[in-house]
This record gives C-alpha cells, structure tokens and sequence, in this order.
C-alpha cells in the first residue's frame, strides 16, 4: 500500500521523497504499519515519512533490547543521524509523545518541530491503584489492552473496530516488550532535562479522552515549550488516526508547512 523499508535494520519504514523529514512515532499498541488512513493523506512531495518501529514491535517483533526509554532514544537518535537530512522533525502518538521529547534532549542534530497526538508527559504519567494494575496486566492480558482502547477511545466505539485493534497489537508486539515500554513512558521523569525549549511544539487532544485531556496537556508541556499550540479534536478520542484521520491529516499538515 505505501510502506518500504529503510535498511538492513528495518527500524523504519518509509513513505514520501520530500526534503522535510518526519519520524513517526506510534503509541502503546502502535507499530510501523498501522497508522491506518492517517497515513494515506499525508504530503508526499514536501515530506519523507519515516515511520519507526520500535524493539518487540512490527518489523523488529524479534529485536532483543532492555525495552526502556534510554535504549529507545538511542536507537532513534542513531537513526535520525544516518539519514543525514538538514530538516527532521518528530510526530508521536500517545507513548510516542514520551519518546519524542527523550530523543529532543538527547539528539545533536536539531529538532525543526515537534507534533503530539494525545502525547504523554515527559514527567510521567499518575495512575490510581486500579488503573495502574490494569495497564500493568496489559502486556500478557489481551483482554486488558481492549479494555484500555475501549475506555481511551471514549467508550462509545464499535467492538468490531476494538477487537481489530487489539488484535493488531497482540499479532504486532511482543509481551514483554509492551509490558516494559509501559514503565518507559508511564515512570519517566526527565521533564527536568528539557529546560524550557523554544521550537514549535503541536499537540492535539481529543475531547473524549479521559486519559490525555487539553488541560493537562497545557499544564505538563506548557512550562517547558515557549512555543506551545495545543488543541481539541471533537468528537474524538486517544485514537485520532482512527477516528479522525483526514481531518488530523489536513492539521498535522498546515502545522508542518509552516515549520
């Protein structure tokens, strides 16, 4: 349909031949290939669209690793260096949200922007005592992760659509791996690292989503992006590539044009 991979290492996969390049990064129960139509309305000529894939999931399913957030940022910031691209900006999902901004403190090449898709704070994430046992089950409990996509996406969605979806995350990860990357982007705390950054930032959220809303958006990225767009998808969840794929498209868009 539009993937190709990109190396031996088949950390990426790629989409577009533009001088921007974008790298792409999926959430929780997310991989390289399953952006849905978001990923059919992007700019192809202005663009190069690397969508990665992290270890334990998609192409790299059976890629040893630690599965931590350190580890990730590495494999990232590597990758971005030998693309060599004078233009690299991030777009993460959820948990990539959280990845995003490792990489922006760790890589020496810089960053033009960053775009978040109900992105998660780099000073990690609260959960009450059943939430949190919930998410800890999800890794080796598929009955968890839809749980988890039913009530982030606003309780309100088809099963046939949940079920597909936490089939796609079962079919495309491995369970140690979703078990660890939760403690990655649930119990960091590098907030304090970033300083106060000045690139463009853009953050969307959706109205239905209990879990990322807008106002806590603002309170946990405000401080630390001077240049801070944060808005509210309607009618939309924590699944925005889903549920509002070409109208996020159009924004993601005009956001990076002006970049």
């Amino acid at each position: 349909m539009f993937l190709t991979l990109s190396g031996a290492d088949m950390s990426a996969l790629i989409k577009g031949s533009g001088p921007h390049h974008v790298v792409v990064l999926n959430g929780w129960f997310g991989h390289a290939a399953g952006w849905g139509a978001f990923a059919d309305y992007l700019d192809l000529g202005n663009y190069t669209w690397h969508f990665w894939d992290y270890r334990g999931y998609g192409n790299r399913k059976d890629d040893a690793g630690e599965f931590t957030l350190e580890e990730i940022s590495a494999d990232i910031v590597a990758y971005i260096d030998s693309i060599e691209a004078e233009k690299v900006s991030i777009l993460g999902h959820s948990m990539g949200g959280v990845f995003m901004q490792k990489v922006l403190a760790d890589s020496a090449t810089p960053i033009a922007s960053l775009v978040g898709i109900s992105a998660v704070a780099a000073a990690g994430t609260p959960f009450d005592e059943d939430s949190r046992k919930l998410f800890t089950s999800a890794g080796h409990n598929p009955d968890s992760r839809r749980a988890i996509i039913d009530f982030t996406s606003g309780s309100r969605q088809p099963a046939a659509w949940l079920d597909d979806l936490t089939d796609s995350t079962v079919q495309n990860s491995t369970p140690e791996a979703v078990e660890k990357y939760f403690f990655a982007w649930a119990d960091c705390n590098f907030a304090a690292d970033l300083g106060t950054q000045d690139l463009p930032v853009y953050i969307l959220t959706g109205d239905l989503d209990p879990a990322v809303t807008k106002t806590a958006v603002e309170s946990a990225f405000g401080p630390i992006y001077q240049n801070l767009t944060v808005e509210e998808l309607h009618d939309v969840g924590h699944y925005a590539i889903f549920e509002h794929p070409l109208g996020l498209a159009a924004r993601v868009l005009r956001f990076l044009d002006a970049v």
